[in-house]
C-alpha cells in the first residue's frame, strides 16, 4: 500500500495504525524525543517508504503548534527561527533516509499590514531560493504544503516557483484548500488542475468550513461526507490526481471520528480511498 499512507506522531499509531493495518507508508512528524531511537529501529527493520514533515522531533525552543511557519514573514528573525527548525528536521530526515521533507511554504504572512504585495511576494520568493539551496546541501528533496490562508497560494506563482526549482514539489492539502477557497476567490478544483503537473502528494483530511477546523482541526475522509452538505469533494480531488501514477496519498488525520458524527469508521474511509485509488485489498 505503497501509494497510499498514514500520518504518523507516535509510535503507537504508526504500529497500531499502521504496520498492523499493512501500511506500507508513513509521513512522521513531532515524535517525542524519546521514541525517536525505536523509531529508527522500526524504520531500520522494515521495507517501508516514508517521509519526514518538519519538524521530525518537536524542538522545545519553537512556538506551538510546530506547524507554525514564519518562513514569508517580514521579520527575518521570525524566518531564521523556522528555518533553524528546518535545518534540524532536514539533518535529522537525512539521517534516517527519508525520502523527502516536508515543510509548510508558502505560509501566511502574519506581519504583512502595510506592506507591499510585490516586497512580500520578493521575500517568499528567498525563502523559495533558501528551501532549493537546502534541498541540494542536504540531498533530500523538499515537499512545499500552501497553507491556505496564504496570500501567495497562487497557482501562477507556485508554477514560476518549480519551474525555478525542480527540486522542490508540491503537496496539495485537502483540509486547507477548503479554507483557502473560503478566504480567498479560489476554486480548489481548478487550483488542483493548475498545480497538478507539479505535485507529489496530497494530504486526505476534510472539513465543512472554519468550525468545523477550530472545534475538530483534521477530520478522516469519509464517503458520507457529501459535498453538497459544504464538505470537500475528496473523490473528485483523488479522480484529479489519482492521474498521475507518482503522486502518493497520506491520510492526515485521527484514527477515529469526533463522537458528534456518529458511529463513523476509520477503517471504512481507508477502503473507501483504496477503492478510488484502485489499489487491491490483498
Amino acid at each position: 500500500m505503497r501509494r497510499l499512507g498514514i500520518h504518523c506522531n507516535r509510535l503507537s499509531h504508526l504500529e497500531e495504525w499502521g504496520l498492523r493495518k499493512g501500511f506500507r507508508r508513513f509521513e512522521l512528524f513531532n515524535f517525542p524525543p524519546d521514541e525517536l531511537p525505536a523509531l529508527k529501529r522500526i524504520l531500520l527493520s522494515e521495507d517501508l517508504a516514508f517521509g519526514v514533515h518538519a519538524p521530525l522531533v518537536r524542538p522545545d525552543w519553537y512556538p506551538d503548534p510546530p506547524t507554525v511557519s514564519f518562513l514569508c514573514n517580514v521579520n527575518s528573525e521570525d524566518r531564521k527561527l523556522t528555518m533553524r527548525m528546518i535545518e534540524e528536521a532536514a539533518s535529522q530526515a537525512q539521517d534516517i533516509g527519508a525520502e523527502y521533507l516536508l515543510v509548510h511554504f508558502p505560509s501566511p504572512c502574519e506581519d504583512a499590514s502595510g506592506e507591499s504585495e510585490r516586497k512580500l511576494e520578493y521575500i517568499a520568493w528567498k525563502s523559495c531560493d533558501w528551501l532549493a539551496e537546502l534541498s541540494a546541501k542536504r540531498g533530500i528533496p523538499i515537499v512545499a504544503e500552501g497553507v491556505g490562508a496564504s496570500q501567495h497560494l497562487r497557482a501562477d506563482l507556485l508554477a514560476k516557483m518549480f519551474s525555478e526549482y525542480p527540486v522542490l514539489r508540491f503537496c496539495y492539502d485537502v483540509g486547507h484548500m477548503k479554507l483557502a477557497s473560503l478566504v480567498r476567490n479560489l476554486d480548489p478544483y481548478e487550483f488542483a488542475q493548475a498545480v497538478k503537473p507539479f505535485t507529489i502528494e496530497v494530504h486526505l483530511w476534510n472539513i465543512r468550513g472554519r468550525e468545523d477546523y477550530r472545534r475538530y482541526h483534521h477530520i478522516p475522509v469519509h464517503p458520507s461526507q457529501k459535498p453538497e452538505e459544504g464538505w470537500m469533494d475528496v473523490r473528485r480531488i483523488i479522480e484529479i490526481f489519482g492521474e498521475r501514477e507518482d503522486v502518493f496519498f497520506i491520510l492526515e488525520s485521527p484514527s477515529s471520528f469526533p463522537e458528534e458524527f456518529g458511529n463513523l469508521s476509520f477503517e471504512e474511509s481507508v477502503g473507501w480511498v483504496r477503492e478510488l485509488l484502485g489499489i487491491s485489498s490483498s
